[in-house]
């Protein structure tokens, strides 16, 4: 254990590739970043996919008639496919999975050069793709797509690092300036053809030419044409740009004026920043083409790989999922019954429309057991599960409740439903905030239906840990006498939606609520809630009768009643008309008021922090009062929206606090906002507001409450997230306590079990002080292959708790030497009747000289190519080579012939594994004359 009042972090610059997202600073607004690169692409790919597989008994689509949508967002994306309002919240949250592996990368890798192919770490860079690729893909093979939701969200930040590595191939090497305009296919695909890399006494670059403006114009800086190379920039493991090396360039490159001067970065499209930034789009389109390729390529891309059925389960597209737990024990047996009768009917209802659930998941608890979980798409499997299941035992009161929710959730789609249905409270309430953290990652919402409760401490009902739960998650808690199960069974059709939305969720003492409903809703639900059992009955008034005053039930027939107590009433309404609407109470009381609806209009946010430069996504929960950057997308099939308010609420959802903003959907399709935030409320949800292309008011909020910790959880810097399989890795945490002085609990677990042990297990910090908490982990095995684990680490304290995952990999031993030994040549024949002999231009074009060599490797084939700088261009010349293999010897005879205006070359030498040699030869000299 280490305390220290205060916490060190040592700055260890800019890393330089594509930036990471919008977010970053000096982003122009031209710039094509990590995030716009692997999103693009990624929709690209799911829409190919999409228009060769259409749903059953839909038509097929037409070549390019989901490729070609304009704009191609996943909301308008999902519109065509599903051909319905299905919304692509599934889809958008391994997206971001996605991205977030690609952006971390940048904080968890910034001095490691083969992350970015910096300092001619080429060949270091594809072994590292490729090593993550096939860890990937092996580890979603084998599971034949049945790992749980966190195995596959590791899985996608794995995939972002791997995609991190891909697309910086593009932007810090010269693939592009060599004129190269599809991407490198060996990358993606190992069996095809390796390019040669510069050796490392090559010279690669020549000085920049100085400019106005303390810019330096590098059109013209390469000296090679034929060879890769990279920009070298300065860090712990790159110390120095060696002499006539490109060096990567731009202001944030500390060698940038070392000759030579400059560098051949095209990250954006700011000289200053990207000497080569003239070719940035053009480096931009590859690195989205590879990373189509990544996905979709043919024969070896992750859907041919590995198959369909993977393919859509990594990119969430199957759906959402609704999930019973339900508890066994001996009270329950009429609860299982109203289960079975009430919910299924309603389910059926909806089976075969847009707004049925990919699947349904069913987990029984008991004490001391629970589950199995039982996964289907059969609604008759599912009610004969569900009926199946017997009510006994149970002996004390408290049951398995958190446990059976663990396992749901785990077997759950992202952005799921679940209904909790007991009589009881939890014996394994210790495990609340896991199963609150482990819901809030996946934005799956819990609904709690109790018909009894049992404190496991002792205390009473109210404010009881299943209550906190649907709070945190965002939805209903219900608590019924047992004979009234029945008459709030309803609610599950709430849950049966395909694309929802949440316009208000609000505790207040009113007696009339005012809210915006626009035209892209097309129902509503509203859910009147109030603690005291005195009766009351609500009115809604819509926009055209906001004088008379109707019930609710009576709205034209269409208004479904879904539950109807003394307590608690919800319904469901058409939209017939946008524009302002109200909800009136029959008295003046505190009521819970939840409005939702059924739109594509939503949002999406992420809150991010400074990390090494840029700015991106935070882990764990924001820290009190601490500064962020707040991002928000709005989501929508609308083209025409404008955004006005970005809204925080605090928990009842009142308005807290408001910033104005005034931006518009771009050409795009999307309409983003950034804008400067710190958290003061201990926990609060976020909302936006807008108008639409008809100028009619929106609102949206999310439902899931952001809680705000004292504690916080960081990767100490230069922390490692991998290690060899057989050995041995410290993971180090710095702990650090903003909140009252208090005792923190630590845990530290992981899907693989890697966690060996880890210290301390508790440790008092004091108020501005830190802990460092240590996980050592072992690989069990020796695997031969690539595996990775999600690690959580857990601090709580008494008033504080927070949580850090990262991802730590297992590397398989290196069982070969690789060959990194370029072919070896002798000079058999040369001749020299240019040199020293004084020609014309015209006359120099009827002498000749000539070359003959002998070039071989131990390893593999070797072929020669003629290799010129970009000015230097043979006027006329031949080269021939024969192959042969003497005792494991590859040998290639060659001769190179070559009139007297071009008295010199450069021949590459190379091997099957890209080492280069360079024979050169040449008679210039004060006498010669180049034609």
């Amino acid at each position: 254990m280490h305390l220290h009042s205060g916490l060190l972090t040592l700055w260890i610059g800019w890393t330089f590739a594509f930036f990471p997202n919008r977010e970053s600073p000096d982003v122009g607004p031209n710039d094509l970043t990590d995030e716009d690169i692997t999103t693009k692409a990624i929709l690209r790919a799911v829409a190919t996919f999409m228009e060769k597989n259409p749903l059953p008994g839909k038509p097929a689509f037409k070549p390019g008639e989901l490729v070609g949508l304009r704009p191609l967002t996943p909301t308008s994306l999902f519109k065509a496919y599903f051909r319905a309002n299905v919304s692509p919240g599934q889809f958008n949250q391994a997206i971001e999975n996605i991205v977030r592996g690609n952006n971390d990368a940048e904080h968890n890798y910034a001095e490691d050069s083969k992350y970015y192919f910096h300092c001619e770490q080429i060949r270091e860079g594809i072994a590292l793709f490729q090593d993550y690729r096939d860890g990937v893909f092996t580890q979603l093979k084998e599971s034949g797509g049945k790992m749980d939701i966190s195995a596959y969200e590791t899985a996608q930040f794995n995939t972002g690092t791997a995609l991190h590595i891909l697309q910086k191939f593009y932007s810090n090497t010269n693939w592009v300036e060599m004129g190269r305009r599809t991407p490198y296919r060996h990358l993606v695909n190992a069996k095809e053809a390796v390019f040669p890399v510069a050796p490392p006494a090559s010279r690669t670059c020549r000085d920049c030419i100085p400019m106005t403006g303390d810019i330096l114009q590098c059109r013209r800086n390469l000296l090679v044409d034929n060879l890769l190379t990279s920009g070298y920039k300065k860090s712990n493991e790159c110390a120095a740009k060696p002499q006539g090396k490109c060096g990567h360039g731009g202001i944030y490159d500390k060698a940038e004026r070392e000759s030579p001067t400059g560098g051949i970065n095209k990250e954006t499209t700011n000289p200053k920043l990207s000497p080569h930034s003239d070719l940035h789009k053009v480096a931009a389109q590859l690195a989205e083409d590879a990373t189509v390729e990544f996905f979709i390529g043919p024969g070896f891309g992750l859907l041919d790989s590995l198959g369909p059925t993977i393919f859509r389960k990594f990119f969430n597209l199957q759906g959402y999922t609704l999930a019973f737990v339900i508890d066994t024990t001996g009270s329950m047996g009429s609860e299982i019954e109203l289960v079975k009768t009430i919910c299924i009917s309603i389910i059926k209802k909806f089976m075969n429309s847009p707004d049925a659930p990919y699947n349904y998941v069913l987990v029984p608890f008991n004490d001391p057991n629970f589950g199995p979980a039982i996964v289907t798409q059969d609604v008759a499997y599912l009610q004969a599960q569900i009926g199946a299941l017997t009510a006994t035992g149970g002996g004390d009161c408290p049951e398995m409740s958190m446990n059976g929710l663990k396992l749901a959730l785990a077997n759950s789609e992202p952005r799921s439903n679940i209904f909790l249905f007991t009589d009881a409270g939890a014996k394994d309430f210790h495990l609340l905030d896991e199963v609150n953290m482990q819901a809030f990652s996946v934005q799956t919402q819990i609904y709690p239906m109790l018909t009894g409760y049992c404190s496991p401490n002792g205390g009473g009902v109210e404010d009881n840990e299943y209550e906190k739960l649907a709070k945190m998650t965002g939805q209903h808690y219900t608590l019924v006498e047992k004979n009234k199960l029945g008459t709030v069974l309803g609610i599950t059709e709430l849950a049966l939606n395909s694309a929802p939305a949440v316009l208000v969720q609000v505790t207040e003492r009113t007696k009339k609520l005012l809210f915006n409903v626009d035209e892209t809703l097309t129902e509503l639900s509203i859910s009147v809630k109030k603690k005291n059992n005195v009766p009351f009955y609500f009115t809604l008034l819509t926009p055209w009768d906001t004088r008379r005053r109707k019930r609710a039930a009576s709205l034209n027939g269409k208004v479904t009643s879904l539950v109807n107590t003394t307590s608690f009433q919800v319904v469901k309404v058409p939209v017939t008309k946008p524009g302002q609407w109200a909800v009136e109470m029959s008295s003046l009381d505190t009521y819970t008021i939840e409005i939702m609806g059924k739109s594509l209009l939503d949002f999406s946010y992420k809150i991010m922090e400074k990390k090494n430069g840029y700015v991106l996504p935070i882990q764990g929960r924001p820290a009190k009062g601490a500064e962020y950057t707040l991002s928000v997308v709005v989501e929508g099939d609308s083209n025409k929206l404008t955004l006005t308010q970005i809204i925080i609420f605090d928990e009842t959802g009142q308005r807290s606090k408001e910033y104005d903003v005034n931006k518009s959907t771009d050409g795009l399709g999307e309409l983003r906002v950034s804008v400067p935030v710190r958290f003061d409320l201990p926990s609060f949800t976020l909302g936006i507001a807008g108008k639409t292309e008809k100028e009619n008011g929106f609102l949206r909020t999310k439902p899931h409450l952001i809680q705000t910790e004292s504690v916080s959880l960081k990767l100490a810097e230069g922390q490692k997230s991998f290690f060899t399989e057989g050995t041995s890795l410290d993971v180090a945490v710095i702990v650090t306590n903003e909140g009252p002085d208090q005792t923190f609990t630590f845990n530290v677990k992981d899907e693989l079990s890697l966690v060996r042990t880890f210290t301390p297990r508790s440790v008092n910090i004091q108020k501005g002080h830190n802990a460092t908490l240590t996980a050592t982990l072992t690989s069990p095995k020796i695997t031969n292959k690539r595996s990775s684990s999600l690690v959580t680490f857990t601090a709580k304290g008494a008033t504080s708790t927070n949580y850090l995952k990262n991802v730590i990999t297992v590397v398989p031993k290196v069982t070969e030497i690789p060959d990194e030994d370029p072919p070896q040549y002798t000079i058999t024949k040369q001749g020299d009747i240019c040199r020293g002999i004084k020609k014309s231009p015209r006359m120099c074009k009827s002498f000749f000289w000539d070359i003959s060599f002998l070039a071989w490797d131990t390893k593999s084939a070797v072929t020669v190519e003629i290799g010129l700088a970009a000015d230097e261009t043979p006027k006329v010349s031949s080269l021939n080579c024969n192959g042969t293999v003497k005792s494991g010897v590859h040998w290639s005879s060659c001769k190179y012939r070559s009139d007297c205006c071009t008295p010199f070359v450069t021949l590459i030498l190379k091997d099957a594994k890209g080492n280069a040699n360079l024979l050169d030869v040449g008679f210039r000299g004060p006498q010669d004359v180049a034609g």
